[in-house]
């Protein structure tokens, strides 16, 4: 009789153990899916009406794990796990550049990953404001310059006093 019990127990304590394991792979699959289905249908935070507009700057050899906790701390995303793998995943991994971007809480982290690979708005304006005032220059120089260049595709040279003599 207690061979029985014993044996009965036995199958009872096997079956509760199936039953343990079959709950906790579901649940993790589960959990592992709605990551993964996270990581690309990820969509903004807010909707464009209830967006806000926040500036961070990016460090330079930040990587993109610290830019999404900053992100997530400062309400972009929603987990800075996700916006690594969306980095990692993306044909933009490892291009994050250093500087200061303005981000809207109505981007999705594709978008996010986007700006934050392209030229900063600072540098942008920079190479802008560089590239107008080289072309002052040559507005101001322009006709002097054409002449030397004229002269220079004819072989002559220029005599600086003729030039000052015509004006």
């Amino acid at each position: 009789m207690s061979h029985i019990i014993g044996s009965v127990l036995d199958t009872m304590f096997k079956i509760a153990l199936m039953a343990v394991i079959v709950v906790y792979t579901y649940k993790y699959a589960m959990e592992a899916y709605a990551f993964g289905y996270r990581v690309f249908a990820e969509g903004p935070v807010s909707s464009p009406e209830a967006a806000k507009v926040v500036s961070i700057y990016i460090p330079g050899e930040t990587d993109a794990m610290e830019i999404g906790k900053v992100l997530e701390e400062k309400g972009l995303i929603k987990d800075a796990r996700i916006f690594l793998v969306q980095e990692l995943l993306s044909g933009h991994h490892g291009e994050l550049k250093e500087g200061t971007y303005e981000l809207s809480s109505a981007m999705t982290p594709e978008e996010m990953i986007k700006v934050l690979t392209a030229k900063p708005a600072e540098e942008e304006e920079g190479e802008a404001s560089g590239e107008n005032a080289g072309s002052a220059d040559e507005s101001a120089d322009g006709e002097e310059t054409q002449e030397s260049q004229d002269a220079a595709d004819t072989g002559e040279e220029e005599a600086p006093e003729a030039e000052e003599g015509q004006q």
